[in-house]
């Protein structure tokens, strides 16, 4: 008996381990519209209606009697651009639409979808075309959708800011056969997706640490009027950036 009562109080000696603690869960905010344009009212005063509640309107810009216009489809609208004119012509009318520069659309590191429907035939391609885009490559940093020249393949475009690396995913077939096509670009962590009409194109590995933050305006229909310029000189529709 004497063992016995040794033995119990060495087993009620042992301590008690405390459980590991369990670090709480990182929770992601959900993803958010932070721009829509459907250009369904067409332009008032110059300007379209920003739909998500968190962007601003889209100023139309035109350089050389260049002007956007607004043709109903059903009943809604699209936006179409000026066609493109010869190589020698000097002063080419040329028209994009423009928001002020958004923190909602500089979205850093963090997950980024950006999409438009666009209708463009071969004939309207005249080298690359800029559908969307905030920022350049030249300066700070740069997302954008963009026609390639002269496949007619969509494209994805970022470039890091500090260090100018540039990568792209390329759509799986080519939209230049004027048919309206949804083309979506999607960052997520370090992968850089495209899709059209639901279909992927590339996966592209980026750094996880690829920042995209610039203080420039967000333009729809090309980068600037220099000459020389990505104009886009198609169709557009649906317009919208999505954060995380």
């Amino acid at each position: 008996m004497k063992i016995l009562r040794v033995w119990t109080l060495a087993l009620l000696a042992v301590p008690v381990m405390a459980a590991p603690a369990v670090a709480a869960p990182v929770v992601e905010p959900a993803p958010a519209l932070v721009a829509r344009y459907n250009f369904d009212g067409g332009a008032v005063a110059g300007r379209i209606s920003e739909l998500s509640g968190r962007g601003s309107a889209l100023t139309v810009r035109g350089a050389n009697n260049g002007a956007v216009g607004f043709v109903a489809m059903g009943a809604g609208r699209y936006a179409t651009f000026p066609a493109p004119c010869a190589a020698t012509t000097v002063t080419c009318a040329k028209a994009i639409m423009e928001a002020p520069d958004d923190a909602d659309l500089d979205p850093g590191i963090r997950n980024f979808r950006w999409a438009a429907a666009v209708r463009l035939t071969r004939a309207q391609l005249t080298g690359s075309a800029n559908v969307m885009q905030k920022g350049v490559a030249t300066a700070d940093s740069q997302w954008k959708l963009q026609i390639g020249g002269p496949t007619g393949r969509a494209q994805c475009v970022v470039v890091a800011r500090g260090s100018g690396q540039t990568f792209a995913a390329i759509s799986a077939r080519p939209v230049i056969d004027g048919s309206w096509h949804r083309v979506v670009c999607q960052r997520t962590g370090a992968v850089l997706t495209i899709s059209v009409d639901g279909v992927p194109g590339e996966r592209v590995t980026i750094p996880a640490t690829l920042s995209m933050d610039n203080n420039l305006p967000l333009r729809v229909g090309g980068p600037n009027f220099a000459r020389g310029a990505d104009m886009y000189h198609g169709q557009i529709d649906d317009v919208y950036a999505q954060l995380g």
